[in-house]
């Protein structure tokens, strides 16, 4: 003789699958929001234009897929402005390059820039400089 389980199974079942099919429904819903960019993401691109009063930089970045994109950086006084260059003495990784401070108003429109954020995604903690404008080939 089998058991009769009436239906309790079948109600205990019916309240998992909802509340599976909720955390999946959230799941899915969170994953459709963007992220805020984490504190020492890193951007690079062009520099389209620089003002050093308003300590602003926006810089022409190729993103995902290829698409161009202007990104507009401030950049507050006490982050770091460099200008990298390679240092042909250098023997090993540790002495490849030469970092030399400068100020936002030595970047120029045209320069190639490695931008790193601070915790707010506009804001920039970090400039370097590694290309110049017309340098390189």
């Amino acid at each position: 003789m089998r058991p009769v389980w009436g239906l309790a199974p079948v109600r205990a079942f019916a309240k998992f699958g909802s509340a599976l099919a909720a955390l999946l429904m959230s799941l899915i819903a969170l994953t459709g929001t963007p992220a805020p960019a984490p504190a020492g993401e890193r951007h690079a691109g062009t520099v389209l234009a620089v003002d050093p009063q308003a300590r602003t930089l926006t810089v022409d970045e190729f993103g995902v897929g290829g698409e161009r994109r202007a990104l507009r950086f401030q950049v507050p006084r006490d982050a770091l402005v460099v200008w990298s260059q390679r240092n042909q003495a250098g023997r090993d990784l540790k002495d490849a390059f030469r970092d030399s401070t400068i100020t936002l108003g030595d970047v120029r429109i045209g320069d190639f820039v490695v931008v790193e954020l601070s915790d707010d995604p506009e804001v920039a903690r970090l400039v370097m400089v590694t290309l110049r404008r017309g340098a390189g080939s």
